[in-house]
């Protein structure tokens, strides 16, 4: 009863938005429940995202939606976490990753965490502001590392070669940011018993782990072209890559 009576406060309010992508942020990015957003919305947004939707917003438009919907609502936890999965998906995300980042970059200034204004007896109010103020600070960090190196944005399978044409000192410094990332997922990670109490908690910390098994998976190529290039390592290099090892 209390699903069938949210989805029908979810579509009255979706109703009175002008355009189809904000119908479907809406719906999304539901305030009234603590359920992590709704998949079909999702892969729409990643598509408009990607471009695919210009009938119905550009690129730039959908983040632009995305943050005025986000700024709005800092004072609403179940907003800020449903807006921030949506960026992490877009970050993940291959084809959208490469798309977005450069404009998202601009916006990183608006990525605030959630900011309750009154006392709330409903909720742990100091929990929810520390998981999304490391949730927004990882998505921060996680953006700046995609900018720098796209070593994360692509398929497993053509990052052997892609590590193979690194320098040294780049492999060094991949490894520097998997090790920042890795410090900040498992930051988020200390607080994943409260957050097995909500779906929407749970989803995020899902979404780290499937980071987490990327890191490890590239971080392993990483550490084979180090051990294959060892021997012809100058002294310096070679004790950084032996910390690295």
């Amino acid at each position: 009863m209390k699903g069938g009576f949210n989805k029908l406060l979810r579509n009255i309010v979706a109703g009175t938005s002008d355009t189809e992508f904000e119908k479907r942020l809406v719906k999304a990015t539901f305030h009234l429940d603590s359920k992590e957003p709704k998949e079909k919305h999702v892969i729409y947004m990643l598509e408009c995202m990607n471009g695919e939707h210009k009938d119905h917003v550009s690129t730039l438009g959908s983040l632009k939606f995305i943050f005025e919907r986000h700024i709005s609502n800092l004072d609403n936890w179940a907003i800020t976490t449903k807006i921030f999965i949506v960026l992490h998906r877009g970050l993940q995300n291959i084809k959208v990753n490469r798309k977005i980042i450069k404009d998202l970059k601009a916006k990183e200034h608006l990525m605030h965490h959630f900011q309750k204004k009154t006392a709330d007896v409903k909720v742990d109010v100091k929990t929810i502001t520390d998981i999304s103020k490391n949730y927004s600070n990882y998505i921060k960090y996680y953006l700046n590392v995609s900018i720098k190196t796209d070593i994360l944005c692509k398929s497993l399978g053509s990052i052997p070669d892609d590590v193979r044409n690194l320098t040294d000192s780049q492999i060094l410094k991949n490894y520097e940011h998997f090790e920042a990332l890795c410090t900040l997922i498992f930051d988020m990670l200390n607080d994943a018993t409260f957050c097995k109490g909500t779906r929407l908690f749970s989803n995020v910390i899902f979404m780290l782990f499937k980071d987490l098994i990327k890191i490890y998976k590239v971080y392993y190529v990483h550490i084979t072209e180090v051990l294959e290039r060892f021997p012809g390592l100058s002294f310096e290099t070679a004790q950084k890559a032996f910390v690295m090892y």
